[in-house]
Parts: C-alpha cells; sequence; structure tokens
C-alpha cells in the first residue's frame, strides 16, 4: 500500500513538472493569462504578449504586458511590412498603388508605437490610447484603399491581427 502511494505521489509530482515545462514551452506565463483575460482579445493577447515575457524579468504587471503587447505589435508590423514587400511583387496596378499606401501606413504605426513606448515609460495612459487609436485608423485606411479599387486586400489578415493588437493595448492601458 506505502508503495503504490508513493508511486501515485512520484506519477503526480512528475505529471506537474511537466505540465509547467509544457506551459513555458509554448511561451505562456500564468501572470501573463491572467492579466490578458481582461483584455478585449485574451487569447490573441496571451499568444502574442506571452510569448515576450522571457525578456522582462521584473515582475509580471499591467504595464509589463503592456510594454510585452507593444514588442508584440512592434513585430507584427515589421512581418507585414514584409509580407508587403512580395505581396506588390504580383499585385495589379491598382492594388499595388493600395499596397503602397499601407506601407506608408505601416511606417505610421511604427511610429505610434515609438510614442507609445515613450508613453509607457511615463504611465500616460491618455498617449498610450491615443496613439492606438491612431494606429488602428492606419490599418482601417489601408483596408479602405483595396475597397477603393475593388480589390481583395492582401494584408487583411495582418491588418485584423493588428486591430486587435491595438485594443488589448487600449485594454492594457486602462488598467496602469
Amino acid at each position: 500500500m506505502a508503495r503504490s502511494l508513493a508511486h501515485a505521489t512520484l506519477l503526480l509530482v512528475v505529471a506537474a513538472t511537466a505540465a509547467a515545462c509544457w506551459t513555458t514551452a509554448a511561451g505562456e506565463n500564468e501572470e501573463v493569462a491572467e492579466i490578458c483575460k481582461k483584455t478585449s482579445y485574451p487569447e490573441v493577447c496571451i499568444a502574442t504578449a506571452g510569448k515576450q515575457a522571457s525578456k522582462y524579468g521584473t515582475a509580471v504587471d499591467p504595464l509589463a504586458v503592456l510594454n510585452m503587447q507593444v514588442d508584440a505589435f512592434a513585430m507584427r508590423t515589421e512581418a507585414a511590412r514584409k509580407h508587403l514587400t512580395e505581396a506588390v511583387k504580383t499585385a495589379t496596378p491598382k492594388a499595388a498603388k493600395a499596397l503602397d499606401l499601407c506601407d506608408s501606413l505601416y511606417l505610421d504605426v511604427e511610429d505610434n508605437l515609438g510614442a507609445a513606448r515613450r508613453a509607457i515609460g511615463f504611465k500616460d495612459a491618455v498617449t498610450i490610447r491615443a496613439m492606438m487609436g491612431m494606429a488602428a485608423q492606419d490599418m482601417q485606411g489601408c483596408d479602405e484603399q483595396f475597397r477603393k479599387v475593388g480589390e481583395k486586400n492582401p494584408m487583411d489578415h495582418f491588418n485584423r491581427s493588428l486591430l486587435e493588437m491595438s485594443e488589448i493595448c487600449r485594454s492594457l492601458s486602462n488598467m496602469i
């Protein structure tokens, strides 16, 4: 009886350790997840900010998660610009013109993220929300160009995720 109890206890310890390792390997962090659950898109927040958690050695609070999310937002914007560079090669002339404007708008997003980072340093939630609102308008401006020319936007997937990330940053700014 004592032997089977020892085996059961050992099995529980191994299972708990394996679960903890799996969670870390998946890029998730419980503290990040708890904060992200309070945002507009918790799954996106956990998936994006959670990957950044290892870069932050400080205690995880909404401000740290906001920093993580802004970093993830910047990386996603950079990935969008790389995708745009490839998409323009096969685009129609009308779509290429729209993509050129989208590229300018993505540069604006990067500027807005820089301003948001500075505002985070001052815990200036109003400026952070304003910068995220401007970033959202930039993605919507890109989408609008494609509606005007009547073509499918090859950046749609990126724009949707970037819009969600801007909403997450707004939610997080309300927590600081």
